[in-house]
């Protein structure tokens, strides 16, 4: 049975169109009761969570963004020094 072609009714891609900035919902936490925002419509009667108390739920740690540290912000901002090449010829 060959699965090429034809209209099995399957979709290429997936991936959402990028017409803009996404609508952001706003919701009460479920969990802590804080305020957010969501970018999906909530349904009615289903619990909705804030970013951190998802994340909790899941039992996912979300990335935390790499400090500068001044040490390493100085290191960035110098040049890199240039190796001198050696002029011997094989």
């Amino acid at each position: 049975m060959a699965y090429g072609g034809g209209g099995g009714g399957f979709r290429r891609g997936g991936f959402r169109r990028f017409d803009g900035p996404r609508e952001m919902h706003k919701i009460t936490c479920s969990e802590c009761g804080k305020e957010a925002e969501v970018p999906f419509r909530p349904r009615e009667g289903l619990p909705v969570y804030c970013r951190e108390c998802f994340f909790k739920k899941k039992g996912i740690t979300p990335r935390e963004q790499p400090v500068k540290t001044e040490e390493k912000a100085d290191k960035e901002e110098a040049p890199a020094e240039v190796e001198e090449e050696s002029e011997e010829e094989f």
